[in-house]
């Protein structure tokens, strides 16, 4: 099975594209976190190439820009060429099956008019969600050690 699912912020404007055939599309870059930090504390953070075609391109193309939190599935793709020098070249992307905005119209709007280009999700946005766990299966929120989980 060839599945990728990915939620992460457009690290830049997608390129709007039409073929020969005239079939638009649109390619992009997802800025995707990892969960954890390297060795001297600083977030490590991927950045994955995608193509989206046809209804997807167009909804990408006319409805996200630079910083929009994105949720992207798709088939992960490798192909490869002959670079100038002579030298294989192998090129990986995500071709995009289905793609959705995760952020409201207003957010989007306010986003765009303060020219917030940081990649952040805001603090209320975990608000609910409780302890996350890291890779060694301990909770990061030591705010919650202390609660009781008496039933009444």
């Amino acid at each position: 099975m060839n599945k990728v699912i990915l939620v992460g912020r457009l690290a830049s404007a997608p390129y709007k594209g039409v073929t020969a055939s005239n079939i638009e599309y649109s390619r992009f870059t997802v800025a995707v976190r990892r969960q954890y930090t390297n060795p001297n504390g600083e977030t490590v953070t991927d950045f994955i190439p995608c193509v989206a075609w046809r209804n997807n391109g167009m909804f990408v193309n006319k409805y996200l820009d630079k910083g929009s939190l994105v949720s992207v599935e798709g088939t992960f793709q490798s192909s490869r060429v002959n670079g100038s020098d002579g030298q294989v070249v192998t090129a990986y992307v995500v071709s995009v099956d289905r793609v959705e905005s995760l952020e409201t119209r207003e957010v989007t709007e306010s986003r765009k008019k303060n020219n917030l280009n940081e990649f952040a999700i805001p603090n209320q946005a975990f608000d609910n969600l409780g302890p996350v766990s890291n890779d060694n299966g301990n909770s990061s929120n030591d705010e919650f050690v202390d609660l009781s989980w008496d039933q009444d």
